[in-house]
Formats: C-alpha cells, sequence, structure tokens
C-alpha cells in the first residue's frame, strides 16, 4: 500500500512537471520576491549600487562577486558564482539596463551549471533588482529571477529536481539580508 502510494506521488510530480515544461513559453522557471526596508528608495540604491562591497554576506550560497571597473554602468560584466540547493552556478553577468533608483536588470547568456558536483549544463540567467518608493522614508525591494533552459529535456530535469523551489528560496533569503543591509547603512550615514 505504501509503495503504491509513492508510486503514485511520484507519477504525479512527474506529470506535474511535464505539464509545466508543455506550458511554458521559454523553456524557463521563474521566481521573485518583494521585501520592504525601512529607508528611502534614493538611499536603498545608492547602498546597491556598492554590492561589490558586501555581496558574499547576502547568502551562504554567495561564493564570488567580481565586477569589471569602478561602478555598476550599464555594460558592466560581473562574474558571480552562487549556490543553491545542490547546484552551482556560474554567471558572467552584463548589466544590460540602468534605471537610478528604479531597476536593474542583467543577463548571463551562458550560466554554466554543476549539479551536485556531477552533472555539468548550461543556462540563460536573466535578473531584474527593482526598487520602488512606498514612501519618504520606507521602499520596496523586487528580485526576479528567469532561468531559461537550452532545450526541453533539461527544462523538464530542472523542474523534477525542485529548480524553482531551490531558487525561490535563495531570492527571499538574499532580498530579506538586503533589505537589513540597506536599512543598517542608512542609519549610518543618517
Amino acid at each position: 500500500m505504501a509503495l503504491t502510494l509513492l508510486h503514485l506521488a511520484l507519477a504525479g510530480w512527474f506529470l506535474y512537471c511535464l505539464w509545466r515544461v508543455a506550458t511554458s513559453p521559454r523553456n524557463a522557471v521563474q521566481v521573485g520576491t518583494e521585501v520592504s526596508a525601512k529607508c528611502p528608495v534614493e538611499s536603498a540604491f545608492g547602498t546597491y549600487m556598492k554590492v561589490r562591497e558586501f555581496y558574499l554576506q547576502l547568502s551562504p550560497g554567495h561564493k564570488k562577486y567580481e565586477m569589471q571597473g569602478h561602478a555598476l554602468t550599464p555594460d558592466t560584466i560581473i562574474e558571480v558564482w552562487e549556490e543553491a540547493g545542490f547546484q552551482l552556478v556560474k554567471h558572467k553577468y552584463r548589466v544590460i539596463e540602468l534605471v537610478p533608483r528604479e531597476r536593474m536588470r542583467l543577463v548571463s547568456e551562458a550560466s554554466q551549471v554543476r549539479v551536485l558536483g556531477l552533472f555539468h549544463g548550461q543556462s540563460r540567467s536573466e535578473v531584474e533588482f527593482r526598487f520602488r518608493s512606498i514612501g519618504t522614508s520606507e521602499c520596496s525591494l523586487g528580485l526576479s529571477i528567469c532561468i531559461v533552459f537550452p532545450n526541453r529535456l533539461r527544462h523538464l530535469l530542472a523542474r523534477l529536481f525542485f529548480t524553482e523551489a531551490i531558487w525561490q528560496r535563495h531570492a527571499e533569503q538574499e532580498m530579506a539580508a538586503l533589505a537589513r543591509v540597506v536599512e543598517l547603512r542608512q542609519v549610518r550615514v543618517a
């Protein structure tokens, strides 16, 4: 009886993942989150522009952050290594859009993925950080991550092995930490 229920649960999970892949227009997994921070949007954005100083502190999964140049500008290249769950991903992001006090968009055309240290693959990563004023002393910090897979099989494998849940948790952790950082740095400046 227990084995039958396990088989049914696994078959249900497989069919659900298969349905998600079949209905996805881009072979992609998307996650996102939004948190509030008790500081003006200008202060939060200004602090984020110095992210190289604290990126490794935003998550235990953050392993590397190297940026060419001295400031984030359009076309800046950023090399980021991060772990989430049983995945290690090496990105080489390019800043494709930077709107002061509003958003920054990055794209990594060929993120290198290692699963369980054994399986290697590649994906395209698209990230957007958003900054929105809620009032004079509060703002909203948003993050969207889109992981685009090269084919439906890779997309299905990612779904089967919980990629969406793993990166959703990572995004939430990172943004909660970012909110704490921008609040602390704003307090120090004031």
